[in-house]
C-alpha cells in the first residue's frame, strides 16, 4: 500500500526551505521556554558585557 512520501514510510521530517529570521526567532523561543522550564531565566534587562560579546563574535565567526 502506497502511503504517501517515502518520509512518512521512514519516519523523518521532509526537508523545507525556512528564513534565516524565522529559524533565530524560533531558536529564541526554544531557549527561553527551556530556560522557563530549568528555573533560569534571565532578566529582560540584562546586557551582556563587552568581553562577552567580543567572546560570542569570535565563536560566530569560527561556525
Amino acid at each position: 500500500m502506497n502511503t504517501g512520501s517515502h518520509a512518512e514510510e521512514v519516519g523523518v521530517m521532509a526537508v523545507r526551505a525556512v528564513k534565516k529570521g524565522a529559524l533565530q526567532r524560533a531558536v529564541v523561543r526554544s531557549t527561553k521556554a527551556s530556560a522557563e522550564l530549568e528555573g533560569r531565566t534571565v532578566p529582560a534587562e540584562f546586557v551582556r558585557s563587552e568581553r562577552v560579546e567580543r567572546f560570542l563574535a569570535e565563536r560566530r565567526k569560527r561556525t
